[in-house]
């Protein structure tokens, strides 16, 4: 999807670049490209450091905390991409609206904005949604308490896949979920041009 945002040697900016495992499949898809890797945990950043030195001056990654944002300085580039691979669902929902707005405000226009990540699942269609990822996943949780039990275990807040779209077109984008699967979305935003 980002090959055919046309980056050239522009930047693409991963908001929780963690291990550094899709950055690195980025960085090769998009060999003219540079990226910037934001990450609060030093850990994962030391993990993506190691795996993407390979890519020398073309990386910069930078530790620091998503739900306060606003206080990012970025490296200077022209960003043309900013991507989130399961990282949002981490963030409350006024940080993970905060944090689409912040890259809508940082890319360039034209850009793309793609999030992948996990959705609410309403307690009204758990059944439902349970007999489905069950055929993936035998360990599903059987009740919906069980479930939250999860989610709350893992410091895991995922949204509404509607709230993010809405978060999405609130910030000026033009966006639609491009794939579902279970409680797993593939949101995409572009930024329109002027």
């Amino acid at each position: 999807m980002l090959r055919e945002a046309r980056v050239g040697g522009r930047v693409v900016l991963d908001l929780g670049v963690g291990s550094g495992l899709v950055a690195e499949a980025v960085l090769d898809e998009l060999p003219e490209a540079s990226l910037v890797g934001i990450d609060f945990s030093e850990a994962m950043l030391e993990l993506a450091r190691a795996r993407l030195d390979r890519f020398g001056p073309r990386v910069h990654l930078v530790r620091h905390d998503l739900a306060e944002i606003g206080d990012l300085a970025l490296p200077a580039g022209r960003y043309a991409a900013a991507f989130s691979v399961q990282t949002l669902h981490h963030l409350s929902d006024a940080d993970k609206e905060s944090a689409i707005a912040w890259s809508t405000g940082v890319v360039e226009s034209g850009a793309l904005i793609v999030i992948v990540d996990r959705v609410a699942v309403p307690e009204s269609l758990f059944r439902e949604w349970a007999a489905v990822w069950r055929r993936i996943d035998p360990a599903t949780p059987a009740t919906y308490a069980e479930y939250e039990g999860q989610l709350a275990c893992g410091g895991d807040r995922p949204a509404d896949v509607h709230d993010q779209l809405s978060w999405l077109r609130n910030a000026g984008l033009d966006a639609m979920c491009v794939h579902a699967y279970g409680n797993r979305v593939v949101l995409v935003g572009r930024k329109p041009n002027p």
